[in-house]
């Protein structure tokens, strides 16, 4: 473990940043000329599209042929729109790829509205007929699972006319989402704070969890304050983004016959409502263990009272920081278990710049990994050297390689995977990881150091994302009774539920009620219950792998390439987890139970 060698201090503008630690965007397009061209080479085809309307309902050979037109034009747009993301994510303060981004989201919508008429007029052939076209031609027979998809949501798909009015408000549909972007990582300024040696830091997005995990009390009380000014500033601004996003979650439920927006959220990878509320109840029943952790944090750290910003502080007073070549090197000890096919493609990935390592002015916050069935499956990060950013790696990692694998086996059709599924393969590294960083811990300080970040891991990943996921639905059950989505409602809100899940041990800081204001997700339409969900069955699915060996890692292979060729549920069940029942949450609770047993016992 090295000290970190990178510039401390200093947000560094995008052309300061050495093109080994820059994501290989290049090989998407080489020139902006080259995304232009495939622009204009999408709207033709669009156009084309349009002149199946009508007619490739009439014979099997018209309908492939429409079919195969439709997911040309997806994988070209696909490609179009991840290039124009990653650079507006590059320097969201960029007016000139700003612009791209739009108007890759205009095409994207546009083509949704010239495609309107396919699944209206799938759903005018009777499934005889489909099944009969599907006996006499292999290519066809590729899209069962589609068609099958399609008249499952019969009920829910409307005429060809309304699909289109549907389309047309795509853009529209996207404002408060793309609105709160640019409000919260162009516009806003955050102020700067002074630390024990005098020095001016900036705050940013990606440091803030950082000086928050900083010794010295008083500077994380100033961090965590000078953080959510621009937020309580700003926040009835925010307030009207959310609310609108809220109201357009509820006008397409609505208008596609779903109960409410949860059920249609659901709906699409055929996820019952059950699981959502399996979810929430296990947590309930069992959150006094996550008091009891916050309990054990606050005596290991003697913080009395303790404020919602000593709640990132490290239970060892040992930080250290990591090179980025030291976190790969730990990572490809670390993920052994999983073979030498899977780290061979890890070690591609880091040889071939999928990888955006460091922060930059105006560079979106957090970590995600993208790419198109085309391009490379890159990731973005906003390496600051910690332990959590190690894991953050594993972590986005572990969604890439989700990606190749699945890229590798199946046609466009089938290329993506639900989000039920995708937070399985990135937790089941950072599970396999800590595994390993325990074994070889060699003393007391090391051990607690990576109890604590597994401990941190339960807290943030599944429990608090299981908070947000009780708190959207909070937000959006008041909204669909009509209720009045003011910033003071919001706060309020956030407040007791905060209150709820961290108990008496903790003040609930005012600051921390506007944390709403902040969180992407809450405009992702009941997503962030997912981590928790796939946090369960990733832990089921490490301990198979470091019990059974060989056999259990093939499943996990197989797994990882089954795309969305069949419902999340069916293809986890073909990994040996039913997320049906409440097992898995049960098993990672009483996983979290002997984490903190062995907290307690070198406390002791």
């Amino acid at each position: 473990m090295k000290s970190m060698t990178e510039t401390k201090n200093k947000i560094l503008s995008r052309n300061e940043i050495p093109v080994k630690f820059c994501w290989d965007i290049e090989s998407l397009y080489e020139h902006d000329e080259n995304w232009e061209k495939d622009f204009q080479k999408a709207e033709q085809l669009k156009n084309e599209l349009t002149k199946q309307k009508g007619k490739f309902t009439r014979d099997a050979d018209s309908f492939l042929k429409c079919l195969q037109l439709k997911d040309e034009i997806f994988e070209l747009i696909q490609k179009i729109y991840t290039y124009a993301h990653m650079r507006k994510d590059e320097e969201n303060h960029n007016n000139s790829y700003q612009s791209m981004f739009y108007r890759a989201s205009g095409l994207l919508v546009r083509i949704e509205e010239n495609m309107s008429f396919i699944q209206p007029g799938i759903l005018s052939l009777s499934v005889k007929k489909i099944e009969q076209w599907m006996k006499a031609s292999n290519s066809l027979r590729e899209y069962q699972h589609y068609l099958e998809g399609i008249y499952r949501k019969k009920d829910h798909i409307l005429s060809p006319g309304e699909e289109r009015i549907i389309a047309q408000a795509g853009e529209m549909a996207m404002i408060p989402e793309n609105s709160f972007s640019m409000l919260s990582h162009a516009d806003l300024r955050f102020s700067r704070v002074k630390d024990k040696e005098g020095k001016n830091i900036p705050i940013s997005h990606g440091n803030f969890i950082p000086l928050l995990k900083k010794k010295d009390r008083n500077f994380r009380k100033r961090v965590f304050k000078k953080y959510y000014q621009p937020y309580e500033r700003y926040q009835n601004t925010f307030a009207a983004l959310l609310a609108g996003n809220l109201k357009k979650d509820r006008f397409y439920s609505q208008t596609r016959k779903y109960k409410n927006s949860l059920e249609a959220a659901l709906f699409e990878d055929n996820i019952p409502v059950s699981i959502y509320e399996n979810l929430l109840d296990v947590v309930h029943k069992n959150i006094e263990l996550l008091q009891y952790y916050i309990q054990l944090k606050k005596e290991f750290l003697c913080l009395e009272p303790f404020h919602m910003y000593d709640i990132y502080m490290p239970l060892s007073e040992e930080i250290v920081h990591f090179d980025y070549s030291d976190a790969q090197d730990i990572i490809i000890n670390g993920l052994a278990p999983l073979g030498e096919s899977y780290l061979s493609v890890i070690k591609e990935g880091f040889r071939d710049r999928w990888v955006d390592v460091y922060e930059n002015r105006g560079k979106t916050s957090g970590a995600y990994s993208t790419g198109s069935y085309q391009s490379k499956p890159f990731i973005l990060l906003n390496y600051q050297g910690t332990m959590e950013d190690v894991y953050t790696l594993a972590h986005e990692l572990g969604h890439s390689l989700h990606s190749y694998y699945t890229h590798k086996k199946q046609p466009f059709i089938y290329s993506g995977y639900s989000i039920f599924l995708a937070e399985i393969a990135s937790t089941t590294n950072e599970a396999l990881l800590t595994q390993y960083l325990l074994a070889r811990s060699e003393n007391k300080t090391e051990k607690l150091t990576i109890l604590n970040h597994f401990l941190e891991q339960f807290r943030t990943t599944f429990f608090r994302q299981t908070m947000f996921a009780e708190f959207e639905r909070i937000i959006h059950e008041y909204e669909e009774k009509g209720g009045s989505l003011t910033a003071e409602w919001f706060s309020h809100q956030y407040s007791d539920i905060n209150r709820y899940y961290y108990g008496e041990n903790v003040i609930i800081d005012k600051e921390i009620t506007l944390e709403w204001a902040r969180i992407p997700h809450f405009y992702y339409h009941y997503y962030v219950y997912q981590y928790a969900t796939g946090f369960a069955a990733a832990m089921a699915i490490s301990c198979k792998i470091l019990q059974e060996g060989q056999p259990a890692v093939q499943k996990y292979l197989e797994f990882l390439s089954e795309g969305c060729s069949d419902y999340p549920i069916t293809v986890l069940k073909q990994a040996g987890i039913d997320m049906t029942t409440g097992k898995p949450l049960e098993e990672a609770m009483k996983l979290f139970g002997e984490l903190l047993a062995q907290l307690e016992n070198i406390k002791k």
